[in-house]
């Protein structure tokens, strides 16, 4: 079996497409070194190949810019693993958006930071997607030697979630057509920038996540009707706890309704009122800080 070269991500991994022209991902320690388009190599020398999931190779690039190889190849394997074994099906962008989340926690506590969250307990009102969490942060442990805390499986499992799509009804021409990230990002930018929510070095890494993740997002929102995953009761406690980040996300929910006839659901207000709440509480803990 050969693969031909469609296009050179980074030394060690290439966009290519299998003998029966589907495309693939191929890695391999040195495997694209002063390779080309069209060149032809050998399964022999690959070591790693994974089908892509949606991802453009912009997308695959900026990734691997950013996310060490063994631990993208790691978590990719794990969400496919995961889907078999629990016959759980996922939407594509999870997996940019979880292995985002998961390097960003790792960096944290290799920098003995906790990584802490703000979600309810999903246990006993979702176990399948928790389960699934444990199964994803254990083959960390197992491969890679990292051990998230426990806390960490409840943001896993809102992943999960979040990204469940039934394959039957999925309509993926649709959803692929939904440009308007550009637009919807601005709001909520502007919105932060008005609450005194800057991108600054400090939060750098948490408005990040918060743009990745609103990114996917919007591939759901404006499906009718959207699915819910969230309980009501986790929407209420939320919204209790949080009632300024709450109100700073129904002002983008209503700018975005105005502007674009779009409206967040439920579960999308609880994830966008996590993220600006993490982005607060940055805020509040530099300025303790610099009052000392």
């Amino acid at each position: 079996m050969t693969f031909r070269l469609v296009q050179v991500l980074n030394n060690n991994v290439g966009l290519a497409c299998k003998e029966d022209d589907s495309q693939v991902v191929i890695m391999g320690k040195g495997l694209t070194f002063q390779k080309k388009k069209g060149d032809i190599i050998k399964a022999s020398a690959v070591q790693k190949v994974f089908k892509l999931h949606e991802e453009s190779p912009s997308d695959l690039t900026s990734l691997l810019a950013t996310i060490p190889l063994d631990f993208l190849t790691v978590s990719y394997s794990l969400i496919d693993e995961a889907q078999e074994k629990y016959d759980y099906s996922v939407e594509p962008y999870i997996y940019a958006s979880l292995t985002t989340h998961l390097y960003e926690s790792a960096k944290r506590l290799a920098d003995g930071r906790l990584v802490e969250t703000y979600l309810p307990d999903l246990q006993k009102d979702y176990p399948l997607p928790y389960e699934i969490a444990g199964y994803v942060l254990d083959g960390f442990a197992t491969r890679l030697n990292i051990k998230f805390p426990k806390q960490e499986q409840k943001s896993v499992a809102l992943h999960f979630l979040n990204a469940r799509t039934d394959i039957h009804t999925q309509n993926q021409a649709q959803r692929r057509k939904v440009d308007k990230n550009k637009q919807i990002l601005a709001i909520v930018e502007n919105e932060l920038n008005n609450h005194k929510i800057y991108r600054n070095r400090d939060n750098a890494n948490d408005y990040e996540r918060l743009l990745v993740h609103l990114k996917y997002f919007i591939n759901r929102i404006n499906q009718k009707p959207a699915p819910q995953v969230l309980s009501a009761a986790i929407f209420q406690e939320v919204v209790k706890d949080y009632p300024r980040t709450f109100a700073i996300v129904q002002k983008i929910n209503d700018q975005i309704k105005q502007k674009m006839g779009l409206e967040f659901t439920n579960d999308e207000q609880v994830y966008l009122t996590i993220h600006i709440q993490r982005l607060i509480r940055k805020e509040e803990t530099n300025d303790k800080h610099n009052e000392k």
